[in-house]
């Protein structure tokens, strides 16, 4: 073409955009140059636009009353040249040049036409054969001008279920552009049900998810038989689905639990007909022996699970779950096409004759992602590196219970606290989880904040107490495989028993935090409830929070008061029912038998790591039945703090604490016989507080601030309570 056809044109931000859409134009140009060049009416042109896409047009030219300088040129179609391949359509759409086609537009002799329907909308009643698509075709392309290569786009008709079309191949004119004449013959390669340009679910990479998906695979390609997704919201159902059904082209229908209902009885029922003979008159049309999927999402919101109560809902509910059974044995009879795929998120409230062999045949499980899958899922996010291999596995170690969608929202907020703010990726990480808990965590109970400044080097002593627990429980959790060849089962519960005040809680609170575990601490005011049942259901409640954000940690304060000892005198009266309920609960769901079939498939790798950590003053009031090997396997004596105990805990308390330099660390422990942790924290508070009193300016405390302290803080420990303990782990040992 010449270059002296060209009308090349500049954006003015003073006037009106030159163009809205790829239909309408407004072109301003000088007046000189509207004389030189004038537009025939329908002149074929080509338009290009700042992103680089090019339409192909027929202008059409109407001179504006407001301006000389102003025409509109309106085309009567968009038909999108090969040369937009590369184009990006999110960029600036602003028509930038028009090139008019000076060669002659003749009739093609054969046209080759991949079609694209639009599942949702499609109409089978006007589109019952393929020959009515080549009728719509002919119609819809009358006055329209194209070549190879080109895509039209039928979005003013997509109400009819035909979106677009690419031209795969033309015979005719020389010239490359044509159009569609009386005797030209329309040819339609493929359907597609999916767009395969500029389309996020082609090819998108799954993480976490590689054996659901090889099922899933092998349900609908290979067998083609009906199944059930199940698992948590945001785990990945219908993004599995999708992109299943675009990778291979699989026409997808959709449906979700309640949108058909309708108010008046019958008409839910007439609704739910319809559905299933569109997707019989679809069959007919394709006519490919391609499956045809049949996504019914939240399927328990159609069929739930019948109750006891009576009434009108009950029975309408029935009535519309009845009539979906029976057309899903008829349409699974009749069609060897029909795929049935339903989802949800609350299996045990599912009808269970929906899943009996013959209707849902197959069930594929999508549960909380273990580390692993974390790690593959944030993998699947990363495409430009943002984000090195360990911190990926920082983060899914600190994102325990996270399903795929929250570990999403994670990623891309972590992205941008540290872009936006300058932070770096630890504090960015904190920042964003304040924002955004997982799902399975908000309305958990006893969930007990977590504190990344704590571990047990937090408070002072127990050296090689901490050496030990560092073995059995962090260890384990970061390094489980040298523990497996070893034989070595993960450990299941630890019995701290000891004084008051001697750090029991603290300790517990500490190992949670230095492990990443989710921490969940209960006490008997918590569970105990005056309606009957209420304390064993809130404890099976607990565990199964547990085992969903595994690694977890839940702590029994007070066990003693909690459950008691049936071989006591204390088990009499009238709370003995209630207390063996809640000990039979709390052996059973130890044991790992009282969850629930449904419950344990939803469950992640990590759901057996849970740890069950128990307090008690009391140890000879616990049950033995809790005591024994698989359940508080662990025994551990916490001691009134001995002498270099009481220094370095009064040396940890110093680091909050400014003490001056006179204050002999080794002279108050002598001093502090029998004294607990807590006694040494409450004796440098009043310390400080005596400090304050004289001074209030001050900024250390001084020895003889101890000594007045030492005069009202006495010790809260005897020493027959300190003698009993030693003598119950002697007794324990032999």
């Amino acid at each position: 073409m010449e270059e002296t056809h060209r009308l090349r044109l500049e954006y003015s931000p003073h006037l009106e955009p030159s163009f809205a859409v790829p239909q309408t134009c407004l072109l301003w140009f000088r007046e000189g140059d509207r004389k030189n060049w004038k537009f025939p009416y329908a002149m074929p042109a080509i338009g290009r636009l700042a992103n680089g896409q090019q339409y192909l047009w027929r202008m059409h030219p109407q001179r504006d009353r407001n301006s000389v300088h102003r025409e509109g040129y309106f085309s009567l179609d968009s038909v999108e040249a090969p040369e937009s391949e590369e184009a990006v359509p999110s960029a600036d759409r602003t028509l930038v040049e028009v090139v008019p086609i000076t060669q002659p537009i003749a009739d093609f002799e054969s046209v080759l036409l991949d079609v694209r329907l639009d599942c949702a909308v499609v109409d089978t009643t006007l589109l019952v054969a393929k020959d009515c698509l080549h009728v719509l075709l002919r119609s819809f392309l009358s006055l329209s001008f194209f070549c190879r290569g080109a895509r039209l786009d039928f979005s003013k008709m997509r109400h009819k279920g035909l979106c677009e079309a690419y031209v795969k191949d033309t015979t005719g004119p020389p010239t490359g552009y044509g159009s569609l004449g009386k005797g030209t013959r329309i040819e339609i390669g493929r359907i597609l049900y999916h767009s395969v340009r500029h389309n996020v679910w082609q090819g998108k990479r799954l993480g976490g998810v590689t054996e659901a998906r090889q099922q899933l695979t092998d349900a609908l390609v290979t067998r083609r038989s009906s199944l059930l997704l199940a698992g948590p919201s945001g785990t990945g159902k219908y993004t599995m689905v999708k992109s299943l059904a675009v990778d291979h082209n699989y026409p997808l229908f959709e449906v979700r639990g309640l949108h058909f209902i309708r108010s008046l009885p019958g008409e839910t029922e007439a609704e739910l007909r319809k559905i299933f003979q569109r997707l019989e008159h679809f069959e007919e049309l394709i006519d490919d022996g391609r499956p045809i999927l049949l996504l019914v999402k939240d399927i328990d919101m159609i069929c739930p699970k019948n109750s006891a109560k009576k009434g009108e809902d009950s029975s309408n509910i029935s009535r519309i779950a009845s009539q979906f059974l029976a057309l899903i044995d008829q349409y699974l009879e009749s069609s060897s096409n029909l795929v049935i795929i339903g989802t949800t998120s609350c299996i045990e409230n599912l009808d269970p004759r929906l899943r009996r062999p013959g209707r849902l045949v197959k069930e594929i499980t999508l549960g909380i992602p273990s580390r692993e899958q974390r790690i593959d899922i944030l993998r699947s996010f990363e495409s430009d590196s943002t984000f090195t291999p360990a911190q990926l596995e920082e983060m899914a170690h600190r994102t325990t219970g996270y399903v795929g969608a929250e570990l999403q929202l994670l990623y891309f907020n972590v992205t941008r606290e540290r872009d936006r703010r300058n932070l770096s990726f630890q504090d960015a990480l904190t920042a964003a989880q304040r924002k955004h808990r997982p799902g399975a965590l908000r309305n958990a109970i006893g969930l007990v904040g977590e504190d990344r400044s704590l571990n047990l080097d937090s408070f002072g002593g127990l050296q090689q107490l901490k050496t030990l627990l560092r073995l059995c429980v962090v260890q384990q959790l970061k390094n489980p495989a040298r523990f497996r060849q070893l034989g070595i089962s993960p450990l299941k519960g630890i019995l701290l028993y000891g004084p008051p005040g001697c750090a029991k809680t603290t300790l517990a609170k500490c190992l949670a935090a230095e492990s990443g575990m989710t921490f969940l601490s209960l006490s008997a005011a918590e569970i105990y409830s005056p309606y009957v049942g209420d304390a064993e259901r809130l404890i099976t409640r607990v565990f199964n929070e547990a085992r969903m954000n595994a690694p977890a940690a839940i702590f029994l304060d007070e066990i003693d008061s909690l459950v008691g000892n049936r071989g006591t005198a204390g088990m009499s009266g009238t709370g003995v029912s209630v207390n063996m309920g809640v000990l039979s609960t709390l052996l059973l769901e130890m044991d790992g038998i009282g969850q629930a079939e449904q419950t344990a498939s939803l469950l992640s790798e990590d759901a057996k790591r849970v740890v069950v950590l128990a307090a008690t003053n009391r140890p000879d009031m616990v049950d033995d039945a809790l005591l024994r090997p698989g359940r508080l396997t662990k025994l551990i004596h916490i001691p009134a703090p001995d002498e270099q105990t009481r220094v370095e805990i009064l040396r940890k308390t110093g680091e909050a604490t400014p003490f001056a330099p006179d204050v002999n660390l080794k002279r108050l422990a002598e001093r502090t016989e029998r004294y607990s942790g807590a006694d040494l924290t409450n004796l440098c508070s009043q310390a400080a507080l005596v400090a304050a009193t004289e001074n209030l300016s001050a900024a250390v405390v001084t020895m003889a601030h101890f000594e007045a302290a030492l005069q009202d803080v006495r010790p809260s420990l005897t020493q027959e309570q300190i003698d009993w303990y030693y003598a119950y782990e002697a007794n324990k040992r032999t």
